[in-house]
């Protein structure tokens, strides 16, 4: 037998229904796609976010450093009327992979983690027809300011208000956090 360097243990975490159908299986420390109805948080946006998962044990998993029983992960999923997939080759922007995406309109916003820059989160605007790629990142030091900008750039293109993000970095000098 040969030793999966990933999941050295053989772990897997199982995902299920409400009814305890199995849906698919990820190896521990894998990664899993969550999509949000349109609508569900704003009309007109789809958000997805990526979740790192955990294994518990048979139960329980820790996506992105919360604890669900899965059944309970399941309920919460299904009652707003996501979906979960297991990730696929994972987007990278720049060295940077895509952890969250909201789309709004013909844009998609994107948040990236690079954890070896020297700015290790960035937010970019990019296109549904993806055939523009993506432009107009924004590079920060720290997460707060970095998924603050994320919401805001995302509010902005959904409401039609103007956003301008040299504020977010000049609120951060003006309290001497500026990283």
């Amino acid at each position: 037998m040969s030793e999966n360097i990933y999941n050295p243990d053989g772990k897997e975490i199982r995902f299920i229904d409400s009814h305890y159908h199995e849906l698919f299986r990820i190896p521990d420390g894998g990664r899993i796609v969550v999509t949000r109805p349109e609508g569900e948080m704003y009309p007109g946006v789809c958000e997805e976010w990526v979740g790192t998962c955990k294994y518990l044990d048979a139960a329980h998993v820790s996506i992105n450093g919360e604890c669900y029983h899965r059944c309970q992960f399941a309920e919460i999923q299904e009652r707003i009327g996501s979906t979960v997939k297991p990730e696929g080759d994972p987007e990278v922007v720049g060295g940077y992979r895509i952890t969250r995406r909201t789309f709004v309109g013909d844009k998609i916003f994107k948040f990236g983690v690079c954890p070896n820059a020297p700015k290790p989160y960035a937010t970019w605007q990019s296109y549904r027809d993806s055939s523009r790629g993506c432009d107009w990142g924004h590079y920060w030091s720290d997460k707060s300011t970095a998924e603050r900008d994320f919401f805001l750039r995302a509010d902005a293109e959904r409401t039609g208000k103007p956003y301008d993000y040299t504020k977010l970095i000049k609120q951060r000098q003006d309290r001497g956090d500026a990283r």
